[in-house]
């Protein structure tokens, strides 16, 4: 195989998965009423603990202004609180309230089925492969973002 005929296969993969991935979020997401991108906040404050905008918008490669907006949104919506941090009162992160955890906990338990159900049949080898050809995906692209021009 040559390089170009990779290159094809990789891009086309690659769409294909962003695109699977992008709908399997967003059908989550809109289940609970909240947008993608909200989904993606709500998942990094859960995983990671409160943040600030700041913070919140350099994890997640998106404009502070956009994450704030995202931010105003979702604390309308009783999903995140707004709080002082305990060592500087002048900084203010944002967290996940009850309700907020409770979305993220059902649409943890949503994947995780509907993950389950579809690795039904698969050997743990079968799985393993799965994972191992990701990490070697990952470190491939991972490579070309640190070429340089």
């Amino acid at each position: 195989m040559d390089v170009i005929d990779f290159k094809n296969i990789l891009w086309s993969y690659t769409r294909q998965i962003n695109e699977r991935t992008s709908n399997l979020i967003i059908t989550l997401c809109d289940h609970h009423g909240i947008t993608t991108l909200q989904g993606r906040i709500l998942l990094e404050i859960d995983q990671h603990g409160s943040h600030t905008i700041g913070t919140l918008a350099s994890r997640l490669h998106i404009a502070g202004t956009n994450i704030s907006t995202m931010c105003k949104k979702l604390e309308g919506k009783g999903l995140i609180v707004r709080v002082r941090d305990e060592g500087d009162e002048r900084v203010v992160k944002v967290a996940l309230s009850e309700k907020g955890k409770t979305v993220v906990e059902e649409i943890n338990q949503e994947l995780i089925e509907k993950i389950s159900n579809s690795i039904q049949g698969e050997t743990e080898q079968s799985l393993l492969e799965i994972i191992n050809g990701l990490k070697k995906l990952n470190k491939l692209l991972e490579k070309l973002t640190v070429t340089k021009w």
